[in-house]
């Protein structure tokens, strides 16, 4: 979900030869498996290239149970990837109480139905008769706060909460190893509990005993290039709301220059850790001045600016649909029921959803993948 900022806090090609990170290649037969990865024409890879990309969404898991014809947008929109989001809870940042579900445990009438196993065992098998795979991606919710302000006290509290959250991610993996869900992201904007590394190793490793598909963490915007423990995973996850522009109604020509210093340091960290950088999240509300901060969850009374999220969306799908190093990104956010789209004003809303933006999303998807 779309972070706090700093004061709070063509097609994919990537070379495949003799001496390649064992990781990267595990990541890219993910893709193949996935149906994500598209082969040049041909029949297979040529010149020591393996091509594709997840075009992706983030699936909003909705209240009520839906049908399967609820996924059928998704299709003609060319998307070959969607991200489905299970929930644990906390009520304070500082306190190592983390609530969840058991996955392996009937709905019973709690929660909402998409963000449980039944909804997403669902959906996920749905979505894979689509040829369309999913990242199983569980978040921490917060009331009144977020992720990025979960920091414990002491030792003992660091260690029941890690405990916890193992227990939390573990139950997942179980749950997408045995649905055969394709890929796993086991952390969304913990930022200060990353530098806990020999904890999320623990975790890295409980999750591997027990799941073989690939694995991401989806780090902060501003902290994607302080985790420390990328290695023991299979792709760079970033929730990429970077602040783009100032301007009330900025071109796509000014966005596409404000993401080339963004770029060099993806470039950067994508080369040093021999890893695919994965946009685990990034998104934009339909709102003027809504792209100096993307992460704010309102936009308040700003004035509805369809293009603005159309341009942003045109700006980021040609600045990073070309890299050998980019291996694909998720729009937040897609909903299952039309009405869910907005919580108040127009302008206050992620989706794309019967707005400009979508336009430009099917067109890019479509050809990209021609």
């Amino acid at each position: 979900m779309p972070p706090r900022g700093p004061e709070n806090q063509d097609r994919l090609a990537l070379r495949v030869g003799q001496g390649e990170d064992e990781r990267v290649l595990r990541w890219l037969v993910f893709l193949a498996v996935l149906g994500l990865a598209l082969m040049p024409s041909g029949g297979g890879p040529t010149a020591g290239r393996w091509r594709g990309q997840a075009l992706g969404v983030s699936w909003e898991g909705p209240p009520r149970a839906v049908g399967a014809e609820a996924l059928d947008p998704l299709v003609g929109l060319s998307v070959n990837a969607i991200a489905q989001t299970p929930f644990a809870f906390m009520r304070d940042p500082r306190e190592p109480e983390l609530g969840f579900e058991d996955p392996a445990q009937p709905l019973a009438g709690r929660g909402w139905w998409g963000e449980h196993a039944d909804g997403i065992r669902f959906v996920a098998r749905e979505a894979r008769s689509r040829k369309i795979g999913t990242l199983l991606k569980p978040h921490v919710w917060l009331h009144n706060s977020w992720p990025g302000d979960v920091e414990m006290s002491c030792e003992a509290d660091w260690q029941a909460w890690f405990a916890r959250y193992r227990e939390f991610i573990v139950g997942w993996a179980r749950f997408a190893a045995a649905e055969g869900i394709e890929g796993l992201c086991i952390g969304c904007e913990l930022d200060k509990t990353i530098l806990r590394e020999r904890e999320w190793r623990e975790v890295i490793a409980a999750v591997r005993a027990v799941y073989p598909g690939l694995l991401t963490y989806a780090a902060n915007w501003t902290h994607f290039e302080s985790v420390p423990f990328w290695d023991a995973l299979d792709a760079i996850g970033v929730n990429a709301y970077f602040p783009l522009s100032p301007a009330a109604r900025p071109e796509v020509n000014a966005l596409v220059a404000a993401w080339q210093p963004i770029r060099a340091r993806l470039a950067t960290i994508a080369e040093r850790c021999a890893r695919p950088i994965v946009f685990t999240e990034i998104g934009y509300h339909p709102a003027e001045g809504a792209l100096s901060e993307p992460w704010q969850w309102e936009v308040g009374d700003a004035a509805l600016a369809p293009e603005n999220q159309a341009n942003a969306y045109e700006a980021a799908l040609r600045v990073f649909l070309g890299e050998p190093w980019f291996g694909g990104l998720f729009w937040w956010k897609w909903h299952a029921e039309e009405h869910e789209h907005g919580r108040g004003s127009a302008a206050d809303t992620f989706s794309p959803q019967g707005l400009p933006a979508q336009d430009v999303l099917e067109r890019a998807y479509r050809d990209h993948q021609r």
